[in-house]
């Protein structure tokens, strides 16, 4: 038993309140900053003067929102809903008893503390990243004082955002160590596959922005991971 606060915690409870810590304080983090840089953009960026033309461009970016968010809410929900303790539905969805016995009780444990150092990492390159973007923060199209990023993480990836969202996804499956993070990744990988070069189309077709884009293309080739693709 863990003394706590006053609370007395089990082994157990000990990581999933880890776990549960640091998923909380990125969510927040990630809503509250995006959030805060959205306002500015509208303000200084102006509005958004153009958009996908097709109902599945304009649906695909609440589809993978709506996937990143019910993964780590469906975590929390039902781990704090039962005493800090994944209930038992949520352990049928575990990383399978082969993985458990091949790192142990204290492997899986350090594994998952380790996985949720790394959310709270990753949570730190995405308000990099938000910070970097600046007044031009857009889900998908161009403000009408549109203008390149190529600072921060945009020196290295044109899409960083996306690559912080798979990245977390990754570690949430650690972290929970549960296949419903993995899941969530195989589908909206697919989605940001098609929205990548929809939302570049987007970016070329504009009259003032377009020839400055091709250029950072130029100059950073890669979409997600540097170097790779």
């Amino acid at each position: 038993m863990r003394y706590t606060a006053g609370i007395h915690l089990s082994h157990t409870q000990g990581v999933e309140a880890i776990v549960a810590g640091s998923t909380l304080v990125s969510f927040g983090v990630v809503i509250a900053r995006q959030r805060q840089v959205w306002v500015k953009s509208d303000v200084q960026g102006g509005k958004i003067i153009s958009l996908p033309a097709s109902t599945l461009g304009r649906l695909v970016t609440p589809f993978h929102a709506i996937i990143l968010v019910a993964v780590p809410l469906s975590y929390l929900a039902a781990v704090l809903s039962n005493g800090l303790e994944q209930p038992q539905w949520y352990q049928e969805t575990g990383l399978g008893q082969e993985a458990d016995l091949a790192v142990g009780i204290g492997g899986k444990a350090m594994i998952r503390t380790l996985a949720s150092l790394g959310v709270l990492a990753s949570t730190w390159f995405h308000d990099v990243t938000v910070r970097a973007l600046d007044k031009q923060l857009h889900y998908i199209g161009v403000r009408e004082k549109a203008s390149v990023v190529s600072t921060g993480p945009y020196a290295y990836v044109r899409h960083p955002i996306y690559t912080f969202a798979l990245s977390q996804m990754t570690l949430f499956s650690a972290s929970f160590w549960s296949w419903i993070p993995l899941v969530g990744t195989a589908v909206v990988l697919p989605a940001f596959l098609y929205k990548i070069p929809l939302e570049e189309k987007l970016l070329e077709a504009d009259p003032k922005l377009g020839p400055a884009y091709v250029e950072y293309k130029k100059s950073v080739p890669y979409r997600l991971i540097p170097y790779v693709w």
